[in-house]
């Protein structure tokens, strides 16, 4: 796969969570706090599809078509996008836990390495270290609305493979 091809794909996931978050931070506009969390979440997507966006535009054209990636990566990318349509087939009816689990399954995936990767390649910025990512906000934001012991254990399993150091 070609990295501007990939660094589309991956935006197009960024876009879908970020939407996704959205649509579950209405249908918990009774829980502030959740709602909170949801909505924060889908603005940190929205600022990946925008990193991403300056990235594809910067990159000089024979770069994107060029620069092939390890067809590794567009197992990640399959992987991530069946999570993602799990994640969008929940709908309304979706209790908060589901959602929690959900997005915990999406962000447990490698799509963050993805991003970084590519940010990398494109040398459009240097990757940042992992314990910035979002995902922990994810982890902390479950720590306080949720009781169910299963999503709580999918928080605490987040946790440590975003910051290994800290746990």
């Amino acid at each position: 796969m070609e990295l501007g091809d990939m660094l589309d794909r991956c935006c197009g996931l960024e876009t879908r969570s970020a939407a996704l978050y959205r649509s579950f931070a209405a249908a918990v506009h009774d829980r502030p706090d959740l709602c909170a969390l949801w909505t924060a979440l889908a603005r940190e997507e929205d600022e990946h599809v925008h990193v991403l966006n300056d990235a594809r535009a910067r990159l000089p054209t024979s770069d994107a078509w060029v620069t092939q990636l390890s067809p590794r990566w567009d197992g990640i990318a399959r992987e991530i996008e069946a999570k993602l349509c799990e994640a969008e087939r929940l709908g309304d009816g979706a209790s908060s836990d589901q959602q929690l689990a959900a997005a915990l399954e999406l962000e447990m995936t490698e799509i963050e390495p993805l991003r970084q990767m590519l940010l990398a390649v494109s040398q459009h910025c240097p990757p940042r270290p992992i314990a910035e990512i979002h995902a922990l906000h994810l982890a902390d934001g479950v720590e306080r609305c949720s009781t169910d012991r299963h999503v709580r254990e999918q928080a605490a399993l987040l946790r440590a493979r975003a910051c290994p150091a800290a746990v």
